[in-house]
């Protein structure tokens, strides 16, 4: 029987800006009695990080599925890394610009969902405060179901129907031998989630934003749900959709409305440092005398 979550954190460089050495102690902090590993690239030096988390454990992968933004997108759409972990039932991806507030990890794996990141609104990364809702993906700070993903990837299922395929072959070719060809590579392989994956180049949670969509019995979480779960753009919005109540967790928190998550974020201990100040020497040594505090504090049995 699988174990029922872990969380995964990703890097691909040794150093980290401060805001990510807060995300990680944070994570650490609330979701330590949960698996953690860090996946990163095979042989990157963790040092900065062991500071930080001194027990964190650490996946080395191959490091071609680290080198670039998009081989990271490749590496969350396709089975490497949800077999790496199909003892899990559930996987909760925590990007180092992300943070969580409260353990709620259990209650939102029992909720049953396939798939739930925070809210996205018209625009993307610049909708504007009254845009509106057009869906829930974001990758960031994520929870999926690892059966689940690994059942979509190796689905044939149609994405579009074939009357939908056919109206658009039927505005931009003709009844040539060539054009034919194309129609029926469009209705029978291309028409199906194995080719989409295997050549999607876009963001991997527009992808999975979209299998919600097409793939029957996938449960992708709703926006009324979602925003409980995590905020990215506008946040000072769904913090007031939500009755003024922060969400499990949120994603770049220093880019969306960051005066909106100073005062939150200074209230869980953490110091926000100025524009420009990346002295995550100064989190580490903050996370350093925490950990002594705290030990200074522990009871003592005889």
């Amino acid at each position: 029987m699988p174990k029922p979550v872990i969380v995964l954190i990703f890097t691909h460089k040794p150093e980290l800006e401060w805001y990510e050495a807060i995300g990680l102690e944070q994570c650490f902090r609330v979701l330590g009695r949960h698996p953690n590993r860090l996946v990163c690239p095979s042989g990157l030096d963790i040092s900065r990080y062991r500071r930080i988390a001194p027990a964190i454990e650490i996946d080395f992968i191959p490091p071609h599925w680290l080198a670039s933004y998009r081989a990271f997108n490749r590496l969350k759409i396709l089975p490497f890394l949800y077999r790496r972990y199909a003892g899990f039932e559930y996987v909760l991806f925590h990007e180092l610009d992300a943070f969580v507030f409260r353990d709620e990890l259990l209650d939102w794996c029992e909720q049953g969902w396939d798939y739930i990141g925070a809210p996205w609104f018209e625009g993307y990364g610049h909708a504007r405060p009254d845009a509106a809702p057009i869906g829930v993906g974001n990758g960031g700070l994520s929870l999926r179901r690892i059966s689940t993903m690994l059942r979509v990837m190796r689905s044939w299922k149609a994405i579009r129907p074939p009357i939908e395929v056919f109206s658009q072959w039927r505005r931009y070719s003709n009844l040539s031998a060539g054009g034919l060809w194309q129609l029926f590579g469009n209705l029978i392989w291309r028409n199906c989630f194995h080719h989409y994956l295997n050549r999607f180049g876009e963001n991997e949670d527009i992808f999975w934003s979209c299998a919600g969509a097409r793939i029957e019995g996938f449960r992708l979480a709703p926006h009324e749900v979602a925003r409980h779960f995590s905020f990215e753009v506008n946040p000072e919005r769904l913090f007031l959709e939500c009755g003024n109540k922060l969400p499990f967790g949120c994603h770049k928190w220093m880019e969306y409305q960051p005066d909106f998550w100073k005062p939150l974020i200074e209230v869980e201990g953490y110091r926000w440092l100025a524009a420009g100040d990346n002295a995550a020497e100064n989190v580490e040594a903050d996370a350093s005398n925490r950990s002594r505090t705290a030990a200074r504090s522990r009871p003592t049995f005889s």
